[in-house]
């Protein structure tokens, strides 16, 4: 006896095939590694930020995080100049909302941090940190050139990027105690940087709370991330002049009294 299987009239159902895809999607985004958010965030940062021995995938891992500055001889980034200890993220979302949810565990954080990630932007609840202050090398002179010591403290406002009212929010970051290794002075003082997020990009200013080695400036950066500048302006205290001399003429070019800070 022989059986013949004729399939020329059996047609599955279109939503069959629909279903199909969209699982075959799911699975490949469920298994993303976290690796390919570290790539994303080196170039959206240009450097600056990266994910150091990422774990997991981008719903739930692990990872420290490192700050470093591009390589201007080959493109790439440089070797990390400080990193983070480990922290811990997971990931939910509500795909009839279009909204997902991460959440970050780490150990510097006051309280879990929480992220939504909306179809047209991101909003991250308001919350504190404190770091070592040697994470702002990654900034860019004049941190880079002090490779700062001491304590950090950073506090912000909800911030939001993108959707219909564009980027808004306040960060705080005070520094506490600053030493440096190439400077005989302990402590240089303490310093404060507020950034303000705006439609156009962020825009922040340096001040300084006490100390002899006195810093001030201003700096902007575009909301695409391509432009960035800062200016200010550095000087010492009657009384140290003689002993941070050195350090000043590392940080700028000296104009009358005060030695430029610029890049």
């Amino acid at each position: 006896m022989k059986l013949t299987l004729d399939l020329r009239h059996q047609h599955l159902p279109k939503v069959f095939w629909l279903a199909l895809v969209l699982l075959s999607l799911y699975v490949i985004v469920s298994q993303l590694p976290a690796s390919w958010l570290s790539g994303s965030l080196t170039r959206q940062t240009d450097c600056r930020v990266m994910l150091e021995q990422p774990l997991g995938t981008i719903w739930q891992g692990s990872a420290a995080l490192a700050f470093s500055e591009p390589n201007a001889s080959d493109g790439g980034c440089r070797d990390p100049m400080s990193l983070t200890e480990r922290f811990h993220w997971a990931s939910s979302c509500q795909f009839l909302g279009m909204t997902c949810t991460t959440e970050i565990q780490f150990a510097s954080l006051e309280k879990p941090q929480r992220i939504e990630w909306h179809w047209s932007g991101v909003s991250i609840a308001a919350n504190e940190i404190k770091l070592p202050a040697n994470v702002l090398e990654g900034l860019g002179n004049p941190w880079s050139t002090l490779r700062p010591r001491g304590q950090l403290d950073g506090h912000w406002t909800q911030l939001q990027f993108g959707g219909l009212e564009g980027n808004s929010g306040v960060i705080r970051i005070i520094i506490s105690k600053l030493t440096s290794p190439i400077s005989p002075v302990k402590p240089l003082g303490s310093y404060e940087i507020q950034a303000n997020l705006s439609k156009a990009g962020m825009n922040w200013l340096l001040s300084t709370s006490s100390g002899p080695l006195l810093l001030k400036g201003q700096g902007e950066a575009s909301a695409d991330g391509t432009k960035l500048q800062f200016a200010g302006e550095a000087w010492a205290a009657p009384e140290t002049q003689e002993s941070l001399i050195g350090l000043l003429s590392l940080l700028g070019k000296k104009e009358g009294d005060v030695y430029r800070l610029k890049f």
